[in-house]
């Protein structure tokens, strides 16, 4: 009894670790060679980041690349943005990228992470993660921001917000 008790406590343990530092969360790109990095928590250190871009065609394309070496934490209080599921305090980080990475303003999906495979399908972007499980977010804009949604089945696993600033004239949201 106290084995099975004992294996269920490392797997258990496993699991966790599987996914720990693995998420979802927003990217900014302004154009001009700055991308912004908006997570849940902090920034596991050795971790890959992939994220959305604008297609020269319009729409998201996946993926562009960075890692976390690559990001400096800026100061999430100078965003307006939050945690819409824990209303805890979000990590915001800033990094250099290649200009031709984003030749206008853009906002997409992010995921920050190991990864068996990163997919992007429109709006949404497909991790298989380490542990073999497929991921889902998905971004939307409603009047006033833009949203990252990750689901579970119904229930809602991540949902960050980045206001704009102004008043969008066609939501998406839903």
């Amino acid at each position: 009894m106290v084995a099975k008790y004992v294996l269920a406590l490392f797997l258990g343990a496993c699991l966790s670790t599987a996914t720990h530092g693995a998420e979802f969360g927003l990217v900014q790109l302004d154009g001009a060679g700055h991308a912004i990095l908006i997570l849940g928590s902090k920034a596991p250190p050795g971790s890959k980041i992939s994220f959305q871009f604008e297609r020269s065609e319009g729409g998201p394309g996946c993926c562009k690349e960075l890692l976390s070496r690559d990001l400096v934490e800026i100061d999430s209080t100078e965003l307006l943005v939050s945690n819409e599921v824990t209303d805890d305090a979000v990590w915001a980080y800033r990094a250099r990228i290649p200009k031709l990475w984003a030749v206008s303003p853009f906002i997409g999906a992010a995921y920050i992470g190991k990864s068996r495979l990163v997919q992007g399908r429109g709006e949404l972007l497909e991790v298989r993660d380490v542990s073999g499980r497929m991921r889902k977010a998905g971004t939307c804009v409603s009047q006033e921001g833009v949203h990252l949604i990750e689901r579970v089945g119904k229930t809602v696993q991540t949902h960050l917000y980045l206001s704009v600033g102004y008043e969008v004239e066609k939501p998406t949201c839903r």
